[in-house]
């Protein structure tokens, strides 16, 4: 009673592991690949500097169809 979550002192329990200790390990397990990086910077550039619009697939338009004018 009166304890905070992740608050385990006191208690005999053992406290949950730290989300923040999980975060670094991931990060500091990651070497980054400059070329890689390079490369992938380099087409996301000519892709968004491309004048063709990319098109919308029918099924990923959410946008709600056009209504039609009712016939006199």
């Amino acid at each position: 009673m009166g304890e905070r979550d992740g608050d385990r002192r006191g208690t005999g329990r053992a406290a949950p592991p730290d989300i923040e200790s999980h975060l670094c390990t991931a990060l500091r397990a990651y070497a980054p690949d400059p070329e890689a990086e390079r490369r992938a910077l380099a087409a996301f550039r000519t892709a968004h500097a491309s004048a063709r619009t990319p098109r919308t697939r029918p099924r990923d338009d959410w946008r709600p169809a056009p209504t039609r004018a009712a016939p006199r």
